[in-house]
């Protein structure tokens, strides 16, 4: 059955209602010290109440569930048993209460689901968290039709993984459902070399190629590395090379690449300082020779903390100038910063204050080596105590850069040995560099900084002052813990207009405009830009030029079809459209998505200086219809035509065309310059 916007925003709600109301027994342990509860996420096909669990210290009346309290990497088993059995099922899931600041960056390897202690068969399923709090591995959920931004997996692959795992029919009537995963400390990667030679004729892109013997390396923590290409004959010239780690922006998010040594054909090749970057947000790389790059892109960084004499080029050309053995020795070092205490007291006195580094006679910092997401403490200690308070504030001293987009969440603060409350504050930063919570600064005022950010997404209540000042009357020492939680990165400026003079350049530019489609079964042809099947995409090339869908083992199935995009070069009418091919959708009967994607940067949109209107769609043989809906949410302007997850039911009827029909999208543009 097909569902819609408005059905899963009841199911959310209805969550929170579930969340709200049912009554708990009281729980029967604690867990040991540093332990986190692992649990299964159940609900049946009826959501009822009684056959439903989501964590928490006890269970509904009826309901046993059989939880595990995690410590670090190792093998768990979780499970429920209902007095009644549970008809069929509407969402199930592992999941480890505080995972994602207790053991960042981990990933659940599912072993064996028992339904009434007969094992099913399984896919593969994905680690990852809808809150930045509850680590997760989704085991029947049919609202996510695409892996999320922090998929990971423990092979490092994510390709081959998915959000339902299990066939909904094994739960028909359970009584008890039993699940065994490890949990394994390092997510498992893959480095590569990405290589193409002079005449592109001989290539490498992590995937088998004639005449290339690739000598790959797996990642299962940071140190030391090597890679390396062999060709059956030489390559001659060099058209780009870098070096890759396949899903590291996931695995080791914010890691760098240390290149110690490249060598062609045996022999040491000179090698200048590169950087660390990514394309798509997924793979880690660092350019060897790429000369399309004229400026570092935003996300360089080194692991040195400096990107004097950076470059994209880093090899002499004339190296490779025929190559038959490329070999590069690396590093994968972890990025860390240090987090500390900000502190003065009523009187400024010098020495009871803290900025950082050196502490001035007197006074004693408890500083932290932060290496990403975890629980840290920073405190100070006075010889002397510190009268009253003038400001307070923990401090990542280059946060912004290292950890773009983190969230300090404060957990307890103890003065003199005594934990005092603690209100709502948020994250934030005064300079771009360094990242802070405010814990008392009355010169904010009522008005909360633009940058201003909760890692559970509301600012509500959330103030620069969250302590009473009576409380540092006497200050012999203060600790802070705070909980350090993965933020995605912010875009500088995001949300600032374009000036008159910037707009007038991204209007002389041309756009390309692109049909997409996702059908009943997730038939499709994503945006260009999507990372895992879009146009650029590394791992799945072939899938922009085709309509791809899946088979029962979730193999890639070629739909085949033809596209007809459109390149926008200044105001006019244009038309993109989709051709289908012998195998046309299949046996669907809707479509979830049918859109244009354009290269348009939403704020030209957005700032009024381009406009898209008149959009008209033709479905097969049906009738021409119109409707114009633009989606400047992204970067990049879509045409929505039909959007189920955002937009709810299509705008009209249509009937999805078969064998060798067409689709074909009509729009003007107005704003583009010659």
């Amino acid at each position: 059955m097909k569902k819609t916007l408005s059905t899963i925003l009841a199911l959310v709600l209805a969550l929170g209602l579930i969340f709200g109301c049912v009554s708990f027994a009281a729980a029967e342990e604690l867990p040991p010290e540093g332990g986190m509860v692992g649990f299964l996420m159940y609900a049946d096909a009826d959501w009822d109440e009684a056959h439903q669990f989501w964590g928490g210290e006890a269970t509904p009346e009826g309901l046993t569930s059989k939880i595990t309290y995690v410590t670090g990497a190792g093998e768990y088993t979780v499970g429920l048993e209902f007095a009644e059995p549970a008809e069929g099922l509407a969402f199930t899931a592992i999941g480890i209460d505080g995972g994602e600041i207790a053991f960042p960056n981990y990933t659940i390897e599912l072993k064996e689901i028992r339904v009434n202690g007969q094992a099913i068969e399984t896919k593969k399923g994905y680690t990852s968290s809808d809150d930045g709090m509850i680590t997760r591995m989704n085991l029947y959920n049919e609202w996510v039709s695409e892996l999320p931004a922090d998929a990971r997996s423990f092979d490092g692959k994510i390709d081959d993984a998915s959000p339902i795992i299990v066939d909904k029919e094994a739960f028909a009537s359970v009584s008890s459902v039993e699940v065994d995963f490890v949990l394994h400390e390092f997510g498992v990667d893959n480095a590569y070399i990405m290589y193409a030679d002079g005449a592109w004729a001989k290539q490498y892109w992590f995937a088998d190629a004639e005449g290339v013997t690739a000598t790959n390396a797996v990642i299962d923590g940071f140190g030391d590395y090597k890679v390396g290409l062999e060709f059956a004959e030489p390559a001659e010239g060099l058209a780009f090379t870098a070096l890759g780690i396949v899903n590291g922006e996931k695995t080791y998010p914010g890691a760098y690449l240390k290149i110690n040594e490249i060598r062609v054909n045996g022999a040491p090749v000179e090698v200048k300082k590169g950087y660390t970057s990514s394309d798509d947000g997924i793979t880690t790389r660092m350019n060897i020779y790429n000369e399309w790059v004229s400026d570092l892109p935003e996300d360089a960084r080194s692991f040195d903390g400096s990107l004097e004499g950076a470059a994209p080029i880093i090899v002499n050309k004339d190296d490779f100038a025929s190559v038959s053995s490329v070999e590069i020795d690396f590093t994968l070092v972890p990025v860390t910063d240090v987090a500390y205490l900000m502190f003065a007291d009523a009187g400024w006195t010098e020495n009871h204050q803290y900025w950082g580094g050196d502490a001035p006679e007197g006074v004693t910092a408890t500083t932290a080596i932060v290496n990403g997401q975890g629980a840290y403490t920073v405190g100070l200690e006075f010889a002397e105590p510190a009268e009253g308070l003038a400001f307070t504030a923990v401090g990542i001293a280059t946060g912004e850069k290292t950890f773009n987009g983190y969230f300090i969440d404060i957990t307890d603060i103890k003065i003199n040995g005594e934990s005092i409350i603690v209100n709502a504050g948020y994250t934030s930063s005064d300079d771009g560099i360094t990242t802070r919570e405010n814990i008392y600064n009355e010169w904010v005022g009522d008005t909360l900084p633009d940058d201003a950010r909760r890692a559970d997404g509301t600012l509500e209540g959330a103030s620069p002052i969250i302590v009473n000042k009576d409380d540092f009357a006497s200050v012999k020492t203060i600790e802070v813990s705070f909980d350090y939680i993965y933020g995605k990165p912010i875009e500088k400026n995001a949300d600032a207009p374009l000036t008159a003079e910037e707009a007038a350049e991204l209007q002389k530019v041309d756009y390309n405009a692109y049909i997409g489609v996702q059908s009943e079964t997730y038939i499709f042809r994503n945006t260009w830009d999507e990372a895992n099947y879009g146009r650029d995409s590394q791992e799945n090339p072939e899938c922009f030029g085709q309509l791809t869908g899946w088979d029962a083992d979730n193999n890639k199935v070629n739909y085949g079809g033809t596209f007809e995009d459109a390149l926008l070069t200044s105001d006019g009418t244009y038309t993109v459209s989709l051709t289908t091919g012998e195998m046309g959708f299949g046996s669907d009967s809707f479509f979830r998505m049918l859109f244009v994607s354009t290269e348009i940067p939403s704020k030209l949109i957005k700032d009024g200086f381009v406009t898209i209107d008149d959009v008209q769609v033709k479905i097969g043989d049906a009738a021409t219809q119109k409707y114009t809906d633009v989606d400047t949410s992204g970067e990049y302007a879509r045409i929505i035509i039909i959007d189920e997850y955002n937009r709810g039911e299509a705008p009209f009827g249509y009937t999805v065309p078969g064998a060798d029909a067409k689709i074909s999208i009509t729009f003007t543009v107005n704003g583009l310059t010659d």
